[in-house]
């Protein structure tokens, strides 16, 4: 992964819009696609997750390598490329910077704001593709969203159209898409079995024991985070932003009298090959949350992405346990069991708590967050990443919580 740079301006290929990337984000515009169409096109919530996960991308030209000469080889003229691995380990920001550098066709599978159902992926990616490839279809028709029949010709109208006659198709977190709906012998998603000759899907998901993917061509590809080239990925990252925030990194390095690149081997060693540890991890550092006098030894860091997690739980707890056990854990733990994004007023409705402090809990875990804003609309929370909900899932009983929204659910309906 290499930092993107100076702006860059993509034209999207037989359809009526520009791909424009800026270094840091990347958004699609279909300045004359009709609202039957446009409408479908999940363009607001996708930017914003491109933008994220590629801001700082470093490396990764050893999987994009390996991505290329699958869809090139050989006897592999259509089909699905998976993309597996830990959580954290980098695979969302994998999908977000090939939707920068190509502008590909893509959907972003995302339980924390319940973007994970085959009406969400069909409708999103029959539009992307009319759009994208200028294809004769004025709405989607009822059956778009039905299964995979709809899909399957668009691919095969678009491979037509494309210049290359090549059609790539990115899917996030494949793991996370919901079933529900799906009949038991289809495709998650309702994803075609056989793909038009010049047709990959390259999809990213968790090691599970079963994609539910039975298909015709797939090859996969695993991230292992012992990986030499991983862990040479994870030295760098750590190299970038020590010179990205050189004042404040300068003076807690100065503080462990450790240089930079032995920082950035122990850190390495202490990540485990995870991407999440090191954003969370060296976010605590520049801000002083980690410095030599709260930890003392730097061999004192913690090992792993769960440990780290454990450790701000516990620290946050053993600071004053009332206020945790009253106030921040009910509102994290409801943000855990919600399926979509929430605003501070549904956090007070739910906890019973006055939504002045429900918004200080906010501000104070805001690093374990991510904020959606809409104009005209109150500003709604989700957890910044799955790997979080999976440590709360382990550490805490949750079922009151999914009670409690249910109950809330209840007496808004008057039952």
């Amino acid at each position: 992964m290499v930092n993107p740079t100076g702006p860059e301006h993509v034209r999207v290929l037989g359809g009526q819009g520009t791909v424009i990337g800026d270094g840091n984000t990347i958004y699609q515009t279909f300045t004359n696609a009709p609202a039957s169409i446009s409408s479908h096109i999940r363009v607001r919530e996708f930017a914003t997750i491109v933008a994220e996960r590629t801001r700082g991308f470093v490396g990764r030209e050893f999987v994009f390598a390996a991505v290329e000469r699958l869809l090139v080889a050989p006897g592999f003229d259509s089909g699905y490329v998976v993309i597996r691995g830990e959580p954290g380990i980098g695979k969302t920001s994998l999908i977000a910077e090939l939707v920068r550098r190509h502008g590909h066709v893509h959907h972003f599978n995302v339980a924390l704001q319940n973007i994970r159902s085959a009406h969400d992926f069909l409708s999103n990616v029959c539009a992307q593709l009319v759009v994208r490839y200028g294809l004769s279809h004025a709405a989607l028709p009822p059956e778009a969203t039905a299964g995979g029949g709809f899909l399957s010709r668009l691919l095969a109208e678009a491979v037509e159209k494309a210049p290359d006659r090549r059609v790539v198709l990115l899917i996030d977190a494949l793991d996370e898409a919901d079933d529900l709906g799906v009949a038991v012998g289809a495709n998650r998603l309702f994803l075609p079995a056989v793909l038009p000759d010049g047709v990959h899907i390259v999809a990213t998901s968790r090691e599970v024991h079963d994609y539910r993917l039975a298909v015709d061509s797939m090859d996969e590809i695993a991230l292992r985070d012992d990986d030499p080239h991983n862990r040479q990925d994870i030295a760098q990252y750590v190299r970038d932003f020590v010179q990205a925030n050189h004042d404040p990194m300068r003076e807690r390095l100065a503080g462990w009298g450790t240089t930079v690149e032995e920082f950035a081997d122990l850190l390495t060693a202490r990540s485990q090959g995870n991407f999440m540890y090191l954003v969370a991890v060296l976010r605590d550092i520049r801000s002083g949350r980690i410095d030599v006098e709260r930890i003392g030894d730097l061999e004192q860091l913690p090992r792993g992405l769960r440990a780290y997690y454990l450790r701000h739980w516990r620290a946050m707890m053993a600071a004053d346990p009332e206020l945790f056990r009253t106030l921040y854990e009910p509102v994290i733990c409801m943000l855990a069991v919600a399926h979509e994004p929430v605003s501070a007023a549904d956090l007070s409705r739910w906890t019973g708590l006055s939504p002045n402090r429900v918004r200080g809990v906010l501000r104070d875990w805001r690093e374990f967050l991510n904020e959606e804003r809409t104009d005209g609309a109150p500003t709604r929370y989700r957890l910044y990443h799955a790997s979080f909900q999976d440590f709360l899932r382990d550490e805490v009983a949750l079922d009151e919580y999914h009670e409690a929204i249910a109950a809330a659910a209840l007496g808004k309906l008057g039952l």
